[in-house]
């Protein structure tokens, strides 16, 4: 019998990290629609672009649960335009402000580079006008390595490199 344990990626004292389900759709489109989600994103994803989302690839996402199985956010390890390994995460407003996103992300991040062992580096993308999230870019470790403007609004990107080990310690 598979348990919420049994199917876990990465774990930490109050989250787990697991693999997307079917089931896990509907929270996924409210993610993609709310527009306190989206405020920093360019708005609610129009609906013919969530049925595309729905059938389309979801690899590389993870669900965020707290340890009862309840969803507390995403988070996705892919590739961004540039081929560096990117991370990008959205969390529930209603989660908010209890460090759940910290958290969930510091596992994400603990799991790329083992899940993608070519990746040099790991990204961030975020609207520099969205403090929450630079705040936890840089409380994960990131540096900031770039600005530009797209989407109409100032874009930050953050990266950390791969943690390099010499005789089988990590630095």
């Amino acid at each position: 019998m598979n348990t919420e344990s049994d199917e876990a990626l990465a774990s930490t004292e109050r989250l787990v990290l697991r693999e997307v389900r079917s089931h896990d759709l509907a929270v996924l489109e409210r993610m993609w629609q709310d527009p306190v989600m989206r405020r920093y994103l360019g708005g609610p994803v129009p609906d013919e672009v969530v049925a595309e989302r729905r059938v389309g690839d979801h690899t590389g996402s993870l669900m965020v649960t707290k340890r009862s199985g309840e969803i507390v956010g995403w988070c996705r390890l892919g590739r961004y335009r540039t081929g560096d390994l990117e991370l990008s995460y959205a969390f529930l407003p209603e989660w908010w402000g209890r460090g759940y996103a910290r958290e969930g992300c510091a596992a994400a991040v603990g799991l790329a580079f083992d899940r993608f062992p070519d990746a040099t580096r790991l990204v961030a993308v975020t609207q520099e006008a969205n403090r929450r999230s630079v705040h936890l870019l840089e409380a994960l470790g990131m540096v900031r390595v770039d600005t530009f403007d797209e989407f109409g609004a100032r874009q930050v990107m953050y990266a950390v490199d791969r943690p390099h080990s010499i005789d089988g310690e990590t630095r």
